[in-house]
This record gives structure tokens, sequence and C-alpha cells, in this order.
């Protein structure tokens, strides 16, 4: 488990991090080494730094400092698909359909109504296009129907089993005791 933490003595912070080995699961003490073992890098601690082909990294001093532009903040589709905790139900197609069909409208006056291209209305009917809250909710005050449920949250149960971690090293161990029947 790779943990970050801060120790305060006498009003001066430092950052100690604590490292496991990522293939036998032990705390890395010193040093540990970056391999690459079945085309995954891994940091290891060096007992286990035998088992991989090493990975040497550029020095600080080659490496060009440039200027890195920071990402632009748009919000993210997850959470405009899931906006105060509800989802759209699944058969939202043949729902919207069904409701433009009964008040006789076409396609076109559908999307004039609620302000979207007809395209989009066309891949919403086939299903191709999951509708954004925001068009979820004009299309259910334009056509009358119910096209957002509240999401259902499950917690699953707290598992019993203390400073437990499965590693990369319990995965090839396993992998290698099956080569080892054949």
């Amino acid at each position: 488990m790779n943990v970050n933490c801060i120790n305060v003595q006498s009003n001066i912070s430092s950052w100690c991090i604590h490292l496991n080995c990522e293939l036998c699961g032990k705390p890395i003490r010193g040093k540990g080494f970056r391999i690459m073992i079945m085309g995954a890098i891994l940091t290891v601690c060096s007992e286990c730094a035998k088992y991989g082909t090493p990975i040497y990294s550029q020095s600080k001093s080659r490496r060009r400092m440039g200027y890195v532009t920071p990402p632009p903040k748009t919000k993210s589709s997850r959470s405009r698909l899931m906006d105060e905790d509800v989802e759209i139900v699944e058969d939202y197609a043949e729902r919207i359909r069904a409701a433009r069909e009964a008040l006789g409208w076409t396609k076109e006056i559908l999307a004039e109504r609620v302000k979207e291209k007809v395209s989009v209305i066309r891949r919403i009917e086939s299903g191709a296009m999951i509708p954004p809250i925001s068009l979820a909710r004009k299309l259910e005050s334009v056509l009358r129907i119910k096209l957002l449920e509240p999401t259902i949250h499950i917690t699953p149960p707290k598992q019993s089993y203390k400073n437990f971690e499965l590693t990369l090293g319990d995965i090839a161990e396993i992998k290698f005791k099956k080569r080892a029947k054949k």
C-alpha cells in the first residue's frame, strides 16, 4: 500500500513516503527499484529487483523544464450524467419516441420545442446517445414523461481482513503454479 503522510515536528513539515513492494508486499527500506515485468513497470524492493529488467530514468539535469499549461476547467461527463443523484432510465429511447408519436409530433417539432438539433433527437430515439440530465429534464417537461429516477447507492460490506493486500507477486505466484502443473 502506498501511503503519503505528513510528519509535523517542532513547526517543521516534511513528507515521508512509505512504499511497499508491488511484487512481494514488504515495506521498501531505502531506495526502491523500478523494473519491468511482462510489460508492467513496478516499484520493488532490493530482493525482488532481480526478477525484472531495470528501468533507468533520465537524470534531473538532462530533463527540459518547460511551461506546462493547466488543463481547461470543465465539468466532467460523469458529473454531467450523474447530476443530483439521478440517472436516466434504461428504456429512455422507447419512452421518448412513444410520447412524441402520441402527441403527433415529428422529430423536427420535438427538436424545436427543446431547442436541440434534429440529429440529437434522432440519436437519442435510436438509443445511440444518452441524453444529458439537462436535456432529459427538458424532454420530461415537454413530453410529460418520466426519464429520470433517483440513484440507489449500495455500500459494500466492510471486509474483515486486516492488513491483507493482494500484490502482483501473489497473482504471479498463482500463475507460476498453474504453469508448473501443465
